[in-house]
């Protein structure tokens, strides 16, 4: 028999239907609104925003392995290979950071530790998607199953739908109707992936931090440099941090200037828009004139 006839196990898997059911695990996650990350379990809140801070012994990924922290953001091994295969073809010179963290500064001032390639690739697959057509069903079971279609690891791909149970559905049930359903399972999705994705960088920070490799102040997390002391990088810290505002407010002056010029610009063009228009309009009258009077008059002949 050919290949088509009898397509290889990995084929017959990836065309298999998805039968999602909910087990206690699951319902407990889906169920603790937030309260439960799916990566790294329950986690502690300071009034309204989410504790996190590192503790001792406490599993993380490692920064500078991209397919390990995908995994931690959500994304199944398939869709892991599928969007490293695709970041690799968009940027194929890609030089990032080898320890996979690196600081970046904000025209605000504020300054912080970014995981910029895990960022990328994360982005890529959002986008990924938002791309994809296939048909699903406007269930909370549907969507489930569509955000596992998608390549979101199960844990994760509950978010897509709604349990019986939880507090959301208990509060609004207009969200069993009509509500949920306003948005589609990427939407819903990206809007998970992406937060629960923040939680993990903003712990990989805070054990860089525990580690005694940065330092936090009320601008931010800051990394301490290779040969440097904690003294040394405060102070650092302090000069870039006086250029980084210079910086910003001389953003700011060039953004306002370049705003004027542009309002004035468009004004400019208005103007000579409605100049031209006059003289068009003035030389349609004088030829609608000279027409007239080419005209012959009533009882002469034309010759």
């Amino acid at each position: 028999m050919s290949d088509a006839e009898n397509p290889p196990a990995n084929d017959a898997e990836e065309i298999k239907p998805i039968n999602f059911e909910w087990t206690p695990d699951l319902v407990k996650i889906g169920t603790s609104r937030g309260g439960i990350h799916p990566s790294i379990g329950p986690l502690e809140s300071k009034g309204y925003f989410t504790d996190c801070t590192y503790r001792p012994g406490m599993a993380l990924p490692d920064p500078a392995d991209t397919r390990e922290c995908l995994r931690w953001a959500g994304l199944s091994d398939k869709s892991i290979i599928e969007v490293e295969q695709k970041f690799n073809d968009l940027y194929p010179d890609y030089q990032g950071p080898t320890c996979g963290y690196e600081e970046k500064h904000y025209r605000t001032g504020a300054h912080d530790i970014t995981f910029p390639k895990v960022e990328k690739m994360l982005k890529l697959f959002v986008e990924g998607m938002f791309d994809n057509n296939d048909e699903f069903e406007y269930t909370h079971k549907g969507y489930i199953e569509q955000g596992i279609q998608l390549g979101i690891r199960l844990e994760f791909a509950i978010f897509c739908g709604l349990h019986k149970d939880d507090p959301r559905a208990i509060e609004d049930p207009h969200l069993f109707e009509e509500s949920w359903f306003s948005q589609g399972p990427a939407g819903i999705m990206s809007d998970t992936l992406i937060p629960f994705w923040m939680q993990v960088e903003n712990f990989m920070a805070s054990r860089l931090v525990y580690e005694g490799k940065a330092w936090k102040d009320g601008w931010g997390t800051w990394l301490i440099h290779e040969g440097e002391t904690l003294e040394q990088a405060k102070a650092r810290a302090d000069e870039e941090h006086e250029m980084l505002n210079e910086k910003a407010r001389e953003d700011e002056k060039r953004e306002r200037k370049e705003e004027r010029e542009k309002w004035a610009r468009l004004e400019a063009e208005e103007e000579a828009m409605l100049v031209e228009q006059e003289r068009l309009e003035d030389e349609m009258l004088k030829q609608q004139s000279i027409d007239k009077a080419a005209q012959p008059k009533d009882g002469e002949d034309i010759e």
